[in-house]
């Protein structure tokens, strides 16, 4: 039987992300004037993670993937920071194309534990917890640069809409972080129970057409 993750494998994450939050907070308060719905969206989002895994009680495998998934959450936002793409074509090229990888890879995660398991619902819950430790670690990488390469990540927004309204430009960096964090805490599980579905379902497929051979083969 697969052994289940420790709860500080989310634990650790979700207390480094809230305390790059909070110093956030206290070090540009501006932020949390406007953007009070986002950032208890990203705080209560963080909490529920950790609850969540608490229930689910997942494997190691589910950890695994969600390190995968983590891995190319950091590449998807290094790519976007810290290369100057010829034109926003590339940019948004290389963003989508990202994107299409970690959809992906949500459908292959459950798609093996369905294998493994032959349960859909357990594929899918793989799929999920991959999802909550991966935007975990992302958001942890997303703050952390902030305060890492701030120079840069003020000359990479300083043509996005509201840069201009601050009277600080690195208070805005963490403004649009929290932004992407509010969003992504909670597409990013929604996206992993379609894909796992999808991934878990073909699984499903594969098994029965694998059983329908195997009675054939078996009649000859």
């Amino acid at each position: 039987m697969n052994k289940s993750a420790s709860i500080y494998t989310i634990l650790i994450p979700a207390l480094f992300l809230t305390a790059l939050m909070t110093l956030s907070l206290i070090n540009y308060p501006a932020i949390f004037d406007n953007s009070k719905s986002m950032i208890a969206t990203t705080y209560v989002g963080i909490i529920a993670y950790v609850v969540m895994w608490m229930m689910i009680k997942p494997d190691n495998f589910s950890k695994k993937g969600g390190f995968l998934i983590g891995l190319l959450f950091v590449v998807n936002i290094s790519t976007e920071e810290f290369i100057d793409w010829p034109s926003k074509t590339y940019d948004l090229v290389a963003t989508l194309g990202m994107m299409f990888v970690i959809f992906v890879s949500f459908s292959i995660i459950s798609a093996i534990k369905t294998l493994k398991t032959k349960n859909l619902i357990i594929g899918i819950k793989s799929s999920f917890i991959s999802a909550l430790f991966g935007t975990a670690i992302a958001l942890c990488f997303g703050f952390l640069i902030n305060y890492l390469f701030s120079d840069r990540m003020v000359y990479v927004l300083q043509n996005y809409p509201g840069f201009k309204e601050y009277y600080n430009p690195k208070a805005f960096t963490f403004f649009n972080t929290f932004d992407n964090a509010s969003t992504h805490i909670i597409i990013a599980p929604i996206i992993s129970i379609l894909m796992g579905t999808l991934g878990g379902s073909i699984s499903l497929i594969i098994l029965k057409l694998k059983k329908q051979n195997e009675f054939l083969e078996a009649r000859k």
